[in-house]
């Protein structure tokens, strides 16, 4: 076994023993307990730890993506419950906007009516004499 895998291995081991462990010894409480040992964070937590620890990233990243499918009914839920409040979000936010930003636009500066400060030759004639 690769060294890499052995890491990768023993920290899911260790974090999955001590959750257990604490678990076993009544440290959660009911609600956190059924969101940590729920049976889709196992692929989650795996893919985060093999993310970090192991050389191959792909294996962290697939185990991520079929997380990610089975809470994909969960995501849809979601993502339905946002469609909702979007304009009225985007209302505000445009609000926000048009009164905090800044009501007075930097001017510019014409140079065809500041005064040339090179001398012409007619001056310098003038200042020579």
């Amino acid at each position: 076994m690769k060294e890499d895998s052995r890491l990768a291995w023993g920290v899911s081991l260790l974090v999955f023993g001590l959750l257990f462990l604490l678990k076993k010894i009544g440290v959660f409480p009911v609600p956190a307990e059924e969101i940590i040992f729920d049976i889709r964070n196992i692929p989650l937590a795996l893919g985060l730890i093999f993310l970090f620890t192991h050389h191959n990233k792909s294996i962290g990243i697939v185990l991520i993506s079929v997380a990610v499918l089975f809470y994909l009914k969960d995501l849809m839920i979601l993502t339905q419950r946002l469609s909702d409040l979007i304009w009225p979000v985007l209302l505000i936010g445009a609000g926000v906007i048009l009164i905090f930003s800044n009501k007075t636009k930097p001017r510019k500066i014409d140079r065809s009516e500041t005064p040339d400060k090179t001398t012409t030759p007619a001056k310098t004639e003038e200042l020579s004499e």
